[in-house]
Parts: structure tokens; C-alpha cells; sequence
């Protein structure tokens, strides 16, 4: 039976050597892939109007403006595979971003652009209608399959992962742009998904978010942080369903780890970067 890290493994083993390899088969992370109007089961949706409970209030980036709705996940319709992002068992996920923030007089954290709204399992929801001036997406439907992520080359876990000659696999010497184009080319537009690796445009969000929480923190202390930061969704620029994040971007929702096991959404961080 194929297993999701497969074709990366297989990518690893026939352009690296056997050791180093090994060591990138250590990084590669699973990720739920989601695709809009495929054939699978329905787990989710892009755009529309949000299924909410009737004392939950639409969501207003920073007290200011009102957030556009970006998607929503049914927890209990994804698959879970070993290795993979710990989301609740039940319930739904409702993803937030302001589009308007550079509208802001006010100096904005970058990393504080959205949130994530929780909808427990059998309460009551209707579909809500955005406020007046807030964006609609085009509502797509959403099928997901687990699928096979890697790091870039830019993030922390390359670093503290060793390979030849107790070298990190960040060295030059455990990776090229070659194998990296590789990985690359092993998947294909649009990004989205839920858990697995991020897949950067202006470098880790995960780093932008330790230096955001640790402003005065040293590079080591930053580096730490950044670990313990997970990418809970990624939704990318997507013509198809009508979603563009500045010049051709990508949303990133991160969760430190700690948060996530506890259940506290209300800490997620929103992160867009673009080119």
C-alpha cells in the first residue's frame, strides 16, 4: 500500500546519498491537501457565507474592520493519518483574514491578520451573511487526501536535523537547489491545505511569528520559538475560486503546539506573504 511520504522518499533515495537521504526522510511531514470540486468526499468549503452559531459574532480584525471569511474545515470529515497535525475530533474550523488591513492607521502586526473561529459539534449554526463592504468569495466545496510535505530550505528543522559527516541537513552539502526543485516539481498549485510543511514565499511564517511574539528575543531564542509553532491551514491564491492575496500570496494560520493540544484557537496566528 502506498504511504504519503513514498514519492518523496523515493525522490530522496534516488538523488541524495543513502545517508543523507535517511535524514530527509526524518523532516518530511504529512498534510492534508485540499482540493476544490474534486471527487472526494465533501470535507470543507472556500468562500460562501460561514455556518455560525447565533451568539457568535462576526469576527473584526483588531476592533476595526470586519474579516472576510476564507474557509471552513469539518473536523471529523478529515483524514488523520499517524505523524499528522492533532486537530479536535468534532467540530468545525471557520478561517478568517482581513483583506482591508493596510487600510490601518495604526502600525499592524503582520502576523495578527486573521483567526480562526471553533463551531462545536450539534450546536445550532445558519448560514451568516457578511457585513455590508466585506468581500464574498465564491463558494467551492472542498475534497482532501493526505499528501507528502517538506521543509524549506530556509527553516529551522533543516538545521537541527544531522546527516553527513554530523552536518545539518541546511549544509550545502546535504541538499542542492536541484534536489529542492525536485520537491518542487513533485506537486503542483494551488497550496491548500491543512497541517504538514508551510510553503513559503518570503521565508518561514514560522520565523516571522517567534520574532513577532519574542521581539527582544536573541537568534537562538527565535529559533526556538519558531519550533514550536505548526502551520494549521494554508490557503494559497487560487483564480479558480476567486481568492488573491496581494501579488499571487498565501494565507498561513500557525498554532504553537502547546495552544493546539489545549485548544486555545483564539491564540492562532495569521500570516500572509506574497511576491
Amino acid at each position: 500500500m502506498t504511504s504519503w511520504i513514498d514519492p518523496l522518499a523515493k525522490l530522496a533515495r534516488e538523488n541524495l546519498p543513502p545517508d543523507v537521504a535517511e535524514a530527509w526522510e526524518t523532516v518530511f511531514r504529512p498534510a492534508v491537501r485540499l482540493t476544490a470540486g474534486g471527487a472526494g468526499a465533501r470535507v470543507g468549503c472556500l468562500g460562501g457565507n460561514p455556518a455560525l452559531p447565533a451568539d457568535v459574532e462576526w469576527p473584526v480584525w483588531r476592533g476595526e474592520l470586519p474579516m472576510n471569511f476564507v474557509a471552513a474545515v469539518d473536523c471529523a470529515a478529515l483524514p488523520r493519518v499517524p505523524g499528522g497535525i492533532e486537530l479536535p475530533a468534532s467540530g468545525s474550523l471557520l478561517f478568517f483574514y482581513c483583506d482591508d488591513w493596510f487600510e490601518a492607521e495604526a502600525p499592524v502586526d503582520l502576523t495578527a491578520l486573521g483567526g480562526v473561529v471553533v463551531v462545536a459539534e450539534g450546536v445550532e449554526t445558519a448560514d451568516r451573511a457578511a457585513p455590508e463592504g466585506v468581500e464574498v468569495y465564491p463558494r467551492l466545496e472542498l475534497s482532501a487526501a493526505v499528501t507528502g510535505t517538506f521543509p524549506n530550505s530556509q527553516q529551522e528543522v533543516l538545521r537541527r536535523t544531522l546527516a553527513r559527516d554530523g552536518l545539518p541537513l541546511s549544509d550545502p552539502d546535504n541538499w542542492s537547489e536541484e534536489f529542492f526543485d525536485l520537491l518542487r516539481e513533485s506537486t503542483a498549485a494551488p497550496y491548500h491545505q491543512i497541517g504538514g510543511c508551510s510553503w513559503p514565499i518570503q521565508g518561514p511564517p514560522e520565523d516571522e511569528v517567534a520574532l513577532a511574539v519574542l521581539p527582544e528575543g536573541t537568534d537562538s531564542d527565535c529559533a526556538d520559538e519558531a519550533l514550536r509553532w505548526a502551520l494549521l491551514a494554508q490557503i494559497d491564491s487560487d483564480g479558480d475560486a476567486g481568492l488573491m492575496w496581494g501579488d499571487v500570496g498565501i494565507l498561513y494560520w500557525l498554532i504553537r503546539e502547546d495552544d493546539l493540544a489545549a485548544g486555545r484557537f483564539d491564540r492562532v496566528r495569521c500570516v500572509m506573504q506574497c511576491g
